[in-house]
């Protein structure tokens, strides 16, 4: 357990750590006890969090450890839906996954189709296939080599790739791949045991209820980026539900209008930013309501 504790200024404080979650576009893994511990600088602390834009999880999770009563809420269904299966202690497939049986699937609302959408898409923004055309089949072959120990698909690579036998690099870099895509982050988050607290929900942010004593923390597609696999977020609409709100609202952003008090920066590496090495610093804004 990771539960809060109070540092030398009063403030409840946790330790950094990165929290299992689903592989999501824009997914706050790497941020996640940085941005709950600039809410806890800036309010204080609270029982409830609400994670209305849970996608992948990360901040639920973190949320969760830290030992708060957490609601994660996801409107794609196929997604929320993998959440619950995951929640249940339901099992996660690692059969190879085509380009056919993605496209066949992506579009559903069950839980294999949140499966589909989340593992098996491109920088995880759940529309096009993860690998491409030309390297299909050689990542095939290194999924069932090191899944499924299939030594006729490992002499299939060799002379595909034409070399000799596959060395104990190529093997790690295969297998770091396929594990890391299938095993560490759904794997992590099956067997957790505070996964069973978690309350889930499938709708709509501005439908959520939200009780006292609680924050309420919003991750919706950033204006000017890629969008998710449900495009079309009104971000007008989001600014002004945000201020109407009786209740603390946190939101990170790269960028929000002036009503807004941006209370932290995180400089990090991410695959929606446009420059060249990627490096982007990513806000968190505040409605300003304690």
């Amino acid at each position: 357990m990771n539960k809060r504790q109070i540092n030398l200024f009063g403030e409840p404080q946790i330790k950094n750590f990165i929290p299992p979650a689903l592989p999501y576009m824009g997914n706050k893994r790497k941020l996640a006890t940085k941005i709950l511990n600039s809410i806890y600088q800036k309010i204080g602390d609270f029982e409830n969090f609400y994670d209305l834009f849970g996608g992948g999880g990360s901040m639920s999770m973190a949320a969760l450890i830290a030992g708060h009563n957490v609601v994660y809420n996801e409107l794609n269904t196929g997604v929320y839906n993998l959440m619950k299966h995951l929640q249940s202690g339901g099992e996660i497939p690692y059969e190879w996954v085509s380009r056919e049986e993605f496209f066949a699937n992506k579009d559903g609302d069950d839980w294999y189709s949140g499966l589909i959408k989340t593992v098996w898409s491109f920088g995880n923004k759940q529309s096009s296939y993860l690998f491409g055309e030309d390297i299909e089949e050689q990542k095939r072959l290194a999924h069932e080599m090191i899944i499924n120990k299939d030594e006729s698909a490992r002499k299939e690579l060799e002379k595909l790739l034409n070399i000799g036998l596959i060395g104990i690099k190529t093997r790690q870099q295969f297998s770091q791949l396929v594990k890391k895509k299938l095993k560490s982050r759904t794997g992590e988050l099956q067997h957790l045991e505070q996964l069973q607290r978690l309350e889930l929900k499938n709708k709509s942010y501005s439908k959520i209820e939200i009780k006292e004593n609680s924050v309420i923390y919003c991750d919706p597609p950033y204006a000017g980026t890629g969008e998710y696999q449900r495009g079309g977020f009104n971000h007008d609409k989001f600014y002004e539900w945000c201020l109407a709100q009786k209740k603390p609202v946190f939101i990170s952003e790269y960028n929000m209008p002036d009503s807004f008090e941006c209370i932290a920066e995180f400089k990090h590496r991410s695959t929606l930013s446009s420059t060249a090495n990627n490096e982007v610093t990513e806000k968190l804004y505040w409605n300003g309501v304690f």
